[in-house]
């Protein structure tokens, strides 16, 4: 379906993008690491329809043709059923850039399962044990 098409919608002076890659495991699909959200040309955004100019499909040109070729822009991942690994490439990117907690209850859950994981990850030996990962670990 066109949901599932990272594409440009317009409506004469504005320009939003269809981000489908940033939700897919609501739909059943393997959530990727999404792209990075493209251009949309800001100047458009809060403009006064009845000010200005009025040829958009000219002003618009580049996002008109993104979205004639949108079949070319469909996401297309396998489907996903059951919860991700701790160390999905998708969940390490959202530990890394995320804000994970709202309050010192939840930094406390987040800490303690992230120690968790990491004692799993010393014993089951993906990562090497050095000093600082002993004294964790007491």
């Amino acid at each position: 379906g066109q949901w599932c098409t990272r594409v440009p919608l317009i409506c004469f002076g504005t320009v939003e993008w269809n981000l489908p890659d940033r939700c897919l495991r609501q739909f059943g699909w393997e959530q990727c690491i999404p792209l990075k959200v493209p251009d949309s040309q800001r100047a458009f955004h809060g403009r006064d329809s009845r000010q200005g100019t009025r040829d958009w499909p000219t002003k618009l040109a580049k996002f008109i043709t993104i979205w004639e070729n949108r079949k070319s822009q469909d996401i297309v991942t396998p489907t996903h059923v059951g919860r991700m690994g701790y160390h999905d490439p998708y969940l390490d990117r959202y530990r890394q850039t995320s804000v994970r907690y709202m309050t010192p209850e939840g930094a406390a859950d987040v800490a303690l399962a992230d120690g968790i994981e990491r004692i799993k990850d010393m014993t089951t030996g993906r990562i090497e044990l050095g000093n600082e990962d002993v004294s964790f670990i007491r």
